[in-house]
């Protein structure tokens, strides 16, 4: 293991954090974290060159600040556990598959593996064998699961769900900032910044089309950019049509929603339209539970949009036409490209495999996909699948108001925000996810939500007073 210079950084701030860090800083620590979408804090070069991300170095930290003797968490680690239950299932079923699939079922299948660095063949394949990514992706899965059990714990600590909505508006902030700044900066010594920055063993991918700069910010690539920005944006959106710091968390969803739009990827254009449907559904379907303010809100700003558009159309013709040969090369045309139909390839991969198997999977890491659905379906089979659907619906919790509107009760209008962001945050990896890691937005936004349910009080109730003031939910 050899640490990078950003991992010593992580170092220093997870001492520190270790001597006398509260649920904030841990918090904040992972929120900062995650930002570096596209850097290694550790790399491992005995894996065949795979790295620890940032965040799952902080998580080390942060599970070991929450499990300190003389903490007193023992009791909200033990609830912690039981609230996610389903979720510790499909971890621990795909980590036993990582390890004994591709030995059960070897030879019997070709799939492309996770990590290709043998043929640049858009159909290649080969035999099914273990790998060291077997072991790398069974440490994501456990990374997720862990970041999912310590949100469960900190949401419950005093400043824990405060952290959390302020956080989550500056790292909403940053992250578009820096996808902007480094289009702006592209072929300046800035940009070299941020390929220093982004040193993990993720292939760069800096493009064009149409002459447009794509936005990668500190992640490897545009979609995965979009993909974690899609998970921030709806978050910050929940909690503004929940009236949660609406002011703040309003304004972080709408720069988001123009750093996703400029990002050029389909990715992020995909998501948005789902959102888009959903939002509108939800409005026809549970009215009485919508606050009239924020429809009103939101009405306006797509009238502004709709006149903003309008007057480009006829002042910027030209631009208007490379965003019109953007949006087709990068929505409607897509699936005709060479990376379109490798990424029907992979998606396909993952029910093969499950077919293969008989229904139990061939092990996480074992082969490359392009959904997380089916690869979810040809790593863990039958259990893995039934299990996180069990999850997502626990999450969501669909009988509750809160899951679908407003509430009288702000903690109960802030998990509804979390359920609702962790579930749909799972939408760009339904088209991109090349493993069945759920990505750390769900893993951070479902233990917020299981933490904040209304039977859980929060170990502080001043300190959600406080949080009370700032932020008063509406009515209709």
């Amino acid at each position: 293991m050899i640490p990078t210079y950003i991992g010593l950084v992580q170092l220093l701030f997870g001492t520190l954090l270790l001597v006398g860090g509260t649920s904030r800083h841990c918090v904040w620590f992972l929120l900062a974290s995650a930002l570096f979408g596209g850097s290694a804090a550790i790399q491992l070069p005995a894996l065949g060159g795979s790295s620890i991300p940032p965040v799952q170095f902080a998580l080390v930290f942060v599970i070991a600040r929450l499990m300190v003797p003389g903490s007193g968490n023992a009791p909200l680690i033990v609830a912690a556990l039981r609230e996610n239950v389903f979720l510790c299932i499909f971890v621990a079923y795909g980590v036993f598959m990582a390890f004994i699939g591709p030995r059960l079922f070897h030879g019997m299948i070709d799939v492309t593996p996770l990590r290709n660095e043998v043929s640049r063949m858009i159909y290649y394949t080969e035999p099914l064998r273990p790998s060291s990514q077997n072991i790398t992706t069974s440490v994501y899965l456990i990374g997720v699961a862990l970041l999912a059990l310590a949100m469960t714990v900190l949401c419950r600590q005093r400043g824990g769900a405060e952290a959390l909505v302020k956080g989550a508006v500056v790292m909403a902030w940053l992250h578009a900032l820096t996808g902007m700044i480094e289009v702006a900066a592209r072929g300046t010594p800035i940009d070299l910044v941020f390929e220093r920055l982004r040193n993990g063993s993720y292939e760069q991918l800096s493009q064009t089309v149409s002459g447009v700069a794509r936005m990668n910010g500190l992640f490897p690539e545009p979609s995965a950019y979009a993909a974690f920005g899609f998970g921030l944006f709806v978050f910050m959106a929940e909690c503004w049509y929940r009236s949660v710091l609406p002011r703040r968390t309003g304004a972080a969803a709408i720069v988001l929603m123009l750093a996703l739009i400029g990002s050029t990827a389909s990715t992020g254009y995909l998501a948005l339209a789902a959102y888009a449907v959903f939002f509108l559904l939800r409005l026809a379907v549970f009215w009485r539970l919508a606050s009239h303010r924020r429809v009103n809100e939101a009405a306006i700003a797509a009238i502004v949009g709709v006149i903003a558009i309008a007057a480009m159309l006829v002042a910027l013709p030209a631009y208007v036409d490379t965003a019109g040969r953007v949006i087709d090369q990068m929505v409607f045309s897509k699936a005709e490209t060479v990376s379109g139909k490798q990424r029907w390839f992979w998606m396909a991969q993952g029910i093969d495999a499950m077919l293969a198997s008989g229904g139990l999977g061939i092990g996480p890491g074992s082969f490359r996909s392009s959904s997380l659905l089916t690869a979810v379906l040809g790593s863990t089979g039958v259990v893995g699948i039934l299990s996180i659907g069990a999850y997502a619906l626990w999450i969501f919790r669909p009988a509750n108001k809160s899951s679908w509107g407003n509430s009288s009760d702000l903690q109960a209008s802030l998990s509804g925000a979390c359920g609702t962001a962790a579930v749909l945050s799972l939408i760009p990896a339904m088209f991109t996810a090349s493993s069945p890691v759920p990505d750390f937005m769900f893993g951070l936004l479902a233990g917020a939500s299981l933490a904040l349910r209304p039977h859980f009080r929060l170990s502080s109730a001043s300190s959600w007073r406080q949080v009370r003031q700032d932020v008063t939910p509406t009515t209709s």
